[in-house]
């Protein structure tokens, strides 16, 4: 029997950001950088599913609920916390550590969102690191979006070079950084440590759409740019429909 490929959307399982001071603020994935997705995806006909490390239902950062962080666009911030109910997955994600063969193989492809969280775990997780190198070994496309591009960083650092080094990439901007209520606190800068880790960062102008796309790497730098990068992402998908292990339908 052949099966539809699905869509894995990788999120944070961090609930804290743990600043460069030694302080702590509540983090979490941010509403539209999931919901933009998620509801492209779905309207495309893509099947999603959704997984933590350790499968921790993830949490969304209550700052971006908030009409101030949208424009002061209060119906805006209804239709997301609204949309974000909506997304059942969210209660019982699957556990990025515990992905086995078959549930690699039935992948198309990861989205990976962003808000803070991923600074914290997907940075430096070792199923993180597999799972992209799975990725990279079985040509399946990854998309990251905004401080989502922090979970490259775990293909870093360890014995074997990073297979990722030299991909063009983006992310949320020194710019964009500076320009937040956290200026000068963050753990780190993560438009600097890409570039120190060996990507080629491209960013844009400030909260403008940017999207930047590579081998098997496609990044959107901030909220603004998470339908144009899904639409990339999609356009990745059926541009490359085959995968090994078992044959699917489309």
């Amino acid at each position: 029997m052949t099966t539809r490929p699905s869509v894995l959307i990788l999120l944070s399982a961090a609930q804290r950001l743990r600043l460069d001071d030694g302080t702590e603020v509540a983090t979490g994935f941010w509403a539209e950088e999931l919901v933009t997705p998620w509801q492209i995806l779905r309207e495309a006909g893509w099947q999603t599913h959704v997984a933590t490390p350790g499968g921790v239902r993830p949490s969304v950062d209550a700052e971006s609920l908030e009409p101030a962080a949208l424009g002061g666009d209060t119906r805006k911030a209804a239709r997301l916390c609204d949309a974000v109910a909506q997304i059942t997955d969210l209660t019982t994600p699957a556990d990025l550590n515990a992905l086995t063969g078959e549930d690699l193989d039935a992948l198309a492809g990861v989205f990976i969102p962003g808000g803070n969280g991923p600074l914290m775990d997907l940075c430096r997780a070792p199923a993180m690191d597999r799972l992209l190198r799975y990725c990279l070994a079985t040509a399946k496309p990854v998309a990251t979006l905004c401080h989502g591009s922090a979970a490259l960083l775990a293909t870093c650092g360890g014995a074997d070079r990073s297979p990722f080094l030299g991909q063009r990439v983006t992310c949320f901007s020194a710019a964009e950084e500076s320009a937040t209520a956290l200026a000068g606190r963050w753990p780190y800068t993560l438009e600097d440590r890409l570039r120190q880790e060996g990507f080629l960062v491209s960013v844009g102008v400030p909260w403008q759409s940017h999207v930047v796309t590579d081998h098997l790497i496609l990044s959107g730098q901030n909220p603004a740019s998470g339908a144009a990068l899904t639409h990339a992402f999609i356009q990745r998908l059926t541009s490359t429909p085959t995968h090994k292990g078992k044959a699917h339908e489309y």
